[in-house]
């Protein structure tokens, strides 16, 4: 019992220091991702437009080849909001900052394992793989770069998911 409250303990900490380093959306133009999915590949943006008072239009757009006929899956699929789900995830946030992606190494914590697998080229980029591991089972996958805050790569291996990023313009 100590143990649970100790990890919980830790866990808040860490998210309340997360939480004010997390990566702020807003500071992009644009951010374009190919994503492959089992049955089809897409690309999908988002576009943040200032507005006045402080405010932003979304954009989130989703470009696909269409082959025969049109299927409900093709709107469907929230391919974005898959990703951002796990990469911003708050339970999952703390885990991350305890990458240290200029000594690459595995992170053991009460079953929760992320494992420092290679180096890896990602279309014009190159970063570090990771695999996160819950009770010896592989969630997901990402490639992270030092000089890109973004993920340049992120795999749900168990849905067929990739997202590879393209593109991504500061403001």
């Amino acid at each position: 019992m100590k143990r649970l409250i100790l990890v919980l303990a830790v866990l808040m900490v860490a998210s309340i220091f997360v939480s004010q380093q997390q990566v702020n959306l807003l500071n992009y133009e644009l951010i374009t991702y190919k994503v492959t999915t089992e049955s089809r590949t897409a690309f999908v943006s988002l576009q943040f437009n200032p507005m006045k008072d402080g405010k932003y239009q979304a954009v989130y757009t989703v470009s696909f080849t269409v082959e025969g006929e049109l299927d409900y899956e093709a709107f469907a699929v929230p391919y974005m909001y898959l990703m951002i789900a796990y990469v911003y995830n708050p339970a999952f946030l703390p885990f991350f900052q305890m990458i240290d992606l200029d000594n690459p190494s595995s992170v053991n914590l009460y079953g929760v394992k992320i494992i420092y697998e290679k180096d890896e080229k990602v279309g014009k980029y190159t970063g570090r793989r990771f695999s996160y591991y819950a009770n010896d089972q592989k969630l997901f996958s990402w490639v992270v770069a030092k000089q890109i805050e973004l993920p340049i790569k992120f795999e749900i291996p168990e849905q067929g998911y990739v997202a590879e990023l393209v593109e991504f313009r500061k403001r």
